[in-house]
């Protein structure tokens, strides 16, 4: 099924692009938007055979700039492409001991891109689409450009769930936004220039608060020492019970878009902005899915373009008018069409249950139950339903850890609830979304509780009825995958089996053969080598083989840099080695995600294959 995803609308409104997947590797298109109609699509040509993860379009419309990830790595290379349709070739921006290199955004007439080397030593650089050459605003280790504008930039710093925000100088002062907060996350912001010396920063952290919101400081630099010292700071928009999961503001402060994320599902609002970007309007647009990401909107504020999706919606981009008083599609019939076609989609929407874990933590889930009108034909041929095996439930968890579950369009799991089996997709404590103390709770030691969180979802399935002892398994991705066989190592005997997809098996092999900056933030989370070396190895589930009883599926990608294949080779080995007769995918052509439609449906077709055979055995 055909996704499109990430747009980048053209500054004066006249084009956009965005990514295409529908067949191999997810590539990059433009088109032209006229009289309010979106043209004829052109695919962005690239040496690279890899998929597209981000495309953004120059102020001046004659660049567009690529991102890719080669074969599926972690080592991302970026790219500029002219929007002329009769200049070819593509200019690689990288150089020799680049290790990775991302994009972050156009200022004026220079794209802002943050380079990695091996040894994680970070540079934010402005390059000249025209020449190639760049300009290096700001090096240092284990930190991330986020933000540039007029020579000022923000880099991000400090470890993974603590993260800072310093603001550099065009003259290289730099100093932290805020003050050090332990637990407090400050990762994303927006640079405006107010003139004399003066800027604004517009940051979304959680910083003082429970809630992830909009923050307002102005910064001067003074005159004589040539620092910066913040002068205001205030909240510019928040909201008690939801995080801001995405905020953009136009070139021109007019118009600003902000997506919440309220228990999973997002909703959007549009900001009309006065001056000092005082809020004068907000408006809430309805979004025709459940879920929406990848804000982008033009200089004057006039049109936004942004990701939705759903359980039965695939990812989709719309684009929208933003006119005084008024939202509305660029094509009112399209979006018509698309609301439709969620609401007429195959599966049953998803209920958001809540439950308690034994130290009295609320926890919440996705429940996807099977209608049996919308059960696959191939069920059709088999036996009654009283002759067939009860239905079994999988419980799958999320990567992150600080990531979470929502009511996305992910088409395995809609392939395994139309073949008739209960899908529970749990936010446990370290999940986003639930507030800055929940998502801490799984910290190093937490991980234990972590554990206890997923048993504790497995009970409340068997008490509520919604699953039979002997018939729940469990899986994720990454560590989803991790968390999976981890847990089955604890409680052997609450699955019937798991399902491990690219996760880590022990810490030493990790932080050894992941790359440098993936194992500098994964130490805050789990541990640290030399600090936690008993917790680290506690919490490895490769020292855990003969523990675990329930047969294991392994599926992980050939081409993956960022958990290498080797880390559920060990344990595969380490389970045959006990006794145990474990199975194992290799994904050809995927890296650390799965992006081929060729390779969801074979991992889809080898999970349900495996749950289906242990259901069958199951007396």
């Amino acid at each position: 099924m055909r996704h499109t995803t990430r747009p980048s609308i053209a500054p004066a409104g006249n084009a956009i692009a965005y990514i295409v997947r529908d067949g191999g590797y997810p590539y990059a298109v433009q088109a032209a938007l006229e009289d309010g109609k979106l043209g004829e699509e052109r695919p962005v040509q690239l040496p690279v055979d890899g998929p597209v993860t981000r495309v953004l379009h120059s102020p001046n419309g004659k660049w567009i700039a690529c991102e890719v990830s080669p074969k599926g790595s972690e080592r991302l290379e970026t790219f500029t492409v002219s929007t002329d349709p009769a200049v070819s070739g593509a200019t690689a921006l990288r150089n020799s001991y680049d290790a990775k290199t991302t994009l972050v955004e156009w200022d004026g007439t220079h794209l802002a891109m943050d380079a990695v080397a091996s040894d994680g030593v970070s540079e934010a650089r402005l390059v000249d689409p025209e020449s190639s050459r760049y300009l290096v605003m700001d090096r240092r280790s284990d930190a991330v450009l986020v933000s540039s504008e007029a020579g000022f930039c923000l880099m991000r710093v400090g470890p993974r769930g603590n993260r800072e925000l310093l603001l550099v100088t065009p003259e290289g002062r730099w100093m932290p936004l805020l003050s050090p907060q332990p637990g407090a996350n400050t990762e994303d912001g927006h640079i405006l220039p107010l003139g004399d010396d003066r800027i604004v920063v517009l940051v979304a952290t959680d910083h003082n608060a429970e809630r992830r919101r909009i923050l307002r400081l102005v910064v001067e630099v003074d005159p004589e020492t040539g620092r910066p010292r913040c002068l205001e700071q205030e909240d510019l928009i928040s909201a008690p019970e939801s995080d801001v999961d995405e905020f953009i503001i136009s070139e021109d402060s007019t118009t600003a878009a902000v997506l919440w994320n309220h228990d999973g599902v997002s909703s959007l609002e549009v900001l009309a902005l006065g001056e000092e970007q005082r809020v004068q309007v907000r408006r809430t647009v309805e979004l025709p899915g459940m879920v929406a990401f990848g804000l982008s909107i033009t200089d004057d504020g006039g049109m936004l373009a942004l990701t939705v999706e759903g359980p039965n919606l695939p990812p989709t981009v719309e684009i929208l008018r933003l006119e005084a008083g008024r939202v509305e599609p660029l094509d009112p019939d399209r979006s018509a069409r698309l609301e439709e076609r969620s609401r007429a989609g195959r599966l049953p929407l998803p209920e958001l249950v809540h439950y308690v874990a034994r130290d009295g933590l609320e926890l919440s889930g996705w429940l996807y139950m099977p209608d049996d009108e919308h059960i696959g034909q191939a069920q059709e041929a088999e036996p009654s339903t009283a002759q067939r095996p009860a239905r079994p439930v999988y419980v799958h968890l999320h990567g992150g850890p600080e990531g979470q579950s929502r009511p996305v369009n992910h088409d395995i799991l809609s392939q395994l609830v139309e073949a008739g089996i209960t899908v529970f997709t749990p936010n446990i404590r370290g999940s986003k979304g639930h507030g800055r103390a929940f998502s801490h709770a799984d910290d190093r030691y937490g991980r234990f509780a972590a554990m206890d969180d997923v048993a504790d979802t497995v009970s409340f399935l068997l008490d509520a009825n919604l699953a039979e002892p002997g018939r729940v398994f469990v899986g994720g991705r990454s560590y989803g995958g991790y968390l999976a066989v981890l847990t089955a190592s604890r409680y052997p005997e609450l699955f019937a089996g798991v399902i491990d997809a690219c996760g880590m098996t022990s810490f030493e092999t990790y932080y050894e053969s992941t790359e440098p900056w993936l194992a500098s933030a994964a130490s805050p989370k789990y541990g640290y080598p030399m600090h936690d070396a008993e917790l680290l190895i506690e919490i490895s589930p490769l020292y855990k083989a003969e523990q675990i009883t329930s047969p294991v599926l392994f599926l992980h990608g050939e081409n993956d840099t960022n958990v290498p294949i080797d880390e559920s080779q060990q344990l595969f080995d380490a389970l045959e080695a006990a006794g145990h007769s474990p199975q194992f995918l290799v994904v050809p052509g995927e890296g650390h995600q799965f992006v081929k439609p060729k390779s969801r449906q074979l991992i889809g077709d080898k999970m349900l294959e495996f749950i289906e055979q242990i259901n069958a055995c199951v007396d």
